[in-house]
């Protein structure tokens, strides 16, 4: 090996690759046999601190990002001497390899593929993070049939800016012009290299950088070369306006499962994958990768603190689990390593599939073709049930009211004389999903001269969360205060100030009518002060499905969807909702707290959020002061305190004595970590309940937080657990009190 660092507790094999800014090598962990990739960052580059925090920021994102179509990244260490990410070692050749070799694909080969990097941007996506590098060689194709997403090392948060860097031959637009990294960008970055597979050459080539540049910028997509089942996915996933491109991996997924079903037939994906066998396998006996054939196809997950005695076996990335990671970044030896700990193993990973209805009505004139989201691997049977039925519902509902409409006895006759058979249509789009929340788009088409009316094609939705199977309705959606006048009408402003036709107004015989309002309880049929509109929840923003006929509005006002940014809408939901969505709890900037209150302590002086509707009870620790709340219906206990340092203990003897207490009571510490004045440990209580504490310690006075729950409890209490950690304040520290 020509560098003089190695990650301890593996032996190196072979090089796999070099790059300009590291290489990759093939690697076996001393304890388990099981087979890594370390990439290691370049020694030279150990002083750079742009290079070195982009390294690290490469671990930061992908620590988050868990999905059998991302390798995975076991451990990041870093010390004076170097860095390096340990990574999943995947038996296969990235997709560069292979259509050096190929040149061309199948169609149905090249979509398989497609399929699951796709899949792989999703769950990247679904923590809000943006690849922006997506390339043939950052595609891996494994012997198993599948396809893997590597390399994070130029990704962003989602709706963060960055520089216009990436691979030129697949950057989007929005890219070229440095602007914020967006799902979509990776969805156009997939479709140029979707692109190439089919047609064996890039969509756009150049001699120079500003003409490559130009060219993705304003040049029609040369769809010509595609094959013509091909083309509408190939120019929906590459145009130049990123809103008119699927707005996620997850919505491309399903367009491109629709389309590939169509084309192809119902096989497609078996067919693909069958007829890459042979070529994978042949390409990946040449590289030292030939040796997972044998060692077997994943590594373990790798843990710095195991029990003694437990089999690194039992917990190999084979199992798919889902649930919160937790990064500990702890101080061993002088290294820094994140690492990563799993929430216990549920049966099996949620998977989201777009099916199809599809035949003739038997009584009347009417032919069907509905799309609905269909959802398996849900650890709770009833659960599934209730968010299958729930998401199914709006196909359902759209075929029975017309059936409804149709048999009517003043228009039945009239439509049968003309000879005519409906075909009414229903896409369904998954907009977002996170490990809570399943938000849904269904847009209904008829095809019809007799029923031309445009209210027979509509938008609507279904957003359910997916711990209970309940679908979420405005009262989950919006705090109290916003459920009001006033609320709606704050809310009508910004809907206005973002319509591209600012909104409509009421009908009135006595000349222009009143500006319409979103508000249900001021449109013709009156109610609740809740939203006029069906919602749908994307990475980008909340969309409003307004049908301006239902605000009371001219029918020939027709219909419109208003994207309002979640920098423009946070202040307005509750923040259960937000904690869903992955977002933290937002700050209100026109409406008081509803839903948390505030603790103070008078004497210490550090400041605590409440949960609403918890029960407190004074709590008396050695030489403190603080308040007990609990959920008793939850099992859930919040506790915070300060106390008098007059032993002048450091951050990390607090911590260390934090780790003691819970060791001894038979628990075990998955995480902890020590930066400054604060320090946090999380694990599990010896009674098997899961524990969470946050300290701030000073030379006079500590302030501590500690939440213990159920594990069962876990879904309910992220988002409350998350609000109130991070805000969290000590007092003064400096004197007891």
């Amino acid at each position: 090996m020509d560098h003089r660092w190695r990650v301890p507790g593996y032996t190196e094999l072979e090089v796999l690759g070099t790059g300009g800014f590291g290489h990759v090598v093939l690697a076996k962990h001393e304890t388990s046999g099981q087979l890594v990739a370390i990439k290691y960052l370049h020694a030279e580059f150990l002083a750079d601190p742009g290079i070195l925090d982009g390294f690290r920021r490469e671990a930061h994102l992908l620590h988050g990002v868990r999905s059998p179509h991302v390798a995975r990244l076991h451990e990041f260490v870093e010390r004076p001497e170097g860095a390096a990410l340990v990574m999943e070692a995947v038996p296969g050749v990235s997709l560069r390899v292979l259509l050096a070799a190929e040149k061309t694909l199948a169609p149905e080969s090249a979509l398989a593929i497609l399929k699951g990097s796709l899949l792989g941007l999703a769950a990247a996506h679904a923590v809000g993070v943006v690849h922006r590098d997506y390339k043939p060689g950052n595609v891996l194709v494994s012997q198993a049939g599948e396809s893997k997403l590597v390399d994070f090392g130029l990704a962003t948060l989602d709706g963060q800016a960055g520089l216009a860097a990436g691979s030129p031959s697949y950057m989007a637009p929005e890219q070229w012009a440095g602007l914020p990294g967006l799902p979509a960008t990776d969805v156009y970055a997939a479709t140029c290299v979707f692109f190439q597979c089919v047609t064996g050459h890039r969509p756009f080539e150049a001699d120079t950088t500003e003409r490559l540049r130009a060219l993705h910028q304003s040049a029609p997509v040369p769809l010509a070369a595609v094959p013509e089942p091909l083309r509408a996915l190939i120019a929906r996933g590459m145009a130049k306006d990123p809103r008119q491109r699927p707005v996620t991996a997850d919505a491309f997924v399903a367009e491109l499962e629709a389309t590939a079903r169509v084309a192809y037939g119902p096989d497609w994906e078996s067919r693909g994958w069958k007829r890459l066998a042979a070529p994978v396998a042949a390409l990946t006996a040449l590289t030292p990768l030939a040796l997972l054939a044998t060692a077997g196809t994943a590594a373990a997950p790798l843990t710095a603190a195991a029990p003694a005695g437990a089999g690194i076996a039992a917990t190999t990335i084979g199992k798919v689990v889902i649930g919160v990671l937790v990064t500990a970044v702890l101080a061993v030896g002088g290294f820094l390593v994140y690492q990563q700990f799993d929430d216990p193993p549920r049966q099996a990973a949620l998977s989201v599939d777009i099916e199809t209805t599809a035949g003739t009505d038997p009584a009347l004139p009417i032919t069907y073709d509905l799309q609905y989201p269909r959802v398996t691997g849900h650890p709770d049977a009833a659960v599934q049930e209730r968010i299958n039925a729930a998401l199914r519902s709006p196909a359902d509902e759209r075929l029975r009211s017309l059936r409804e409409g149709l048999s009517r006895p003043d228009i039945l006759p009239d439509f049968l004389s003309r000879g005519e058979t409906v075909g009414v249509r229903t896409t369904a789009v998954v907009a977002l999903r996170t490990d809570r929340l399943l938000s849904v788009r269904y847009d209904h088409a008829l095809d019809s001269d007799f029923l031309s009316h445009t209210s027979w094609r509509f938008p609507e939705s279904v957003t359910v969360d997916l711990a209970t199977g309940r679908v979420l309705g405005p009262r989950d959606v919006f705090r109290e205060d916003v459920l009001t006048a006033q609320g709606m009408a704050t809310l009508t402003e910004r809907l206005v100030a973002r319509s591209a036709q600012g909104f409509c107004r009421r009908v009135s015989v006595s000349g222009p009518g009143a500006p319409a309002s979103i508000d249900t309880a001021d449109t013709p049929r009156g109610g609740d002060h809740v939203p006029a509109a069906d919602l749908v929840f994307t990475h980008a923003g909340v969309d409003f499905l307004v049908l301006y006929s239902e605000l009371g509005c001219t029918t020939a006002a027709g219909q419109e969807t208003i994207t309002l940014p979640y920098a423009e809408i946070t202040d307005l939901l509750r923040p259960e909702l937000l904690a869903m969505l992955g977002r933290g709890a937002g700050v209100p900037s026109s409406f008081p707290a509803a839903d948390d209150g505030t603790y103070t302590n008078a004497r210490f002086g550090f400041t605590a959020l409440v949960p609403e509707g918890y029960q407190r009870q004074p709590y008396t620790p050695p030489g403190g002061d603080g308040m007990e709340f609990t959920d008793p219906s939850l099992g859930a206990t919040m506790t915070v305190w300060g106390a008098n340092n007059t032993a002048g203990h450091s951050t990390a003897d607090v911590l260390a004595g934090a780790a003691e207490d819970i060791r001894a009571e038979g628990g075990q510490v998955t995480a902890q970590r020590v930066e400054g004045e604060l320090y946090t440990i999380s694990g599990y209580r010896g009674d098997g309940r899961i524990f969470y504490e946050r300290g701030f310690v000073g030379p006079g006075s500590t302030a501590t937080l500690r939440w213990v729950y159920p594990r069962a409890a876990k879904d309910a209490l992220d988002g409350p657990v998350s609000r109130t950690v991070k805000t969290f304040r000590a007092g003064d520290l400096t004197r007891p009190h």
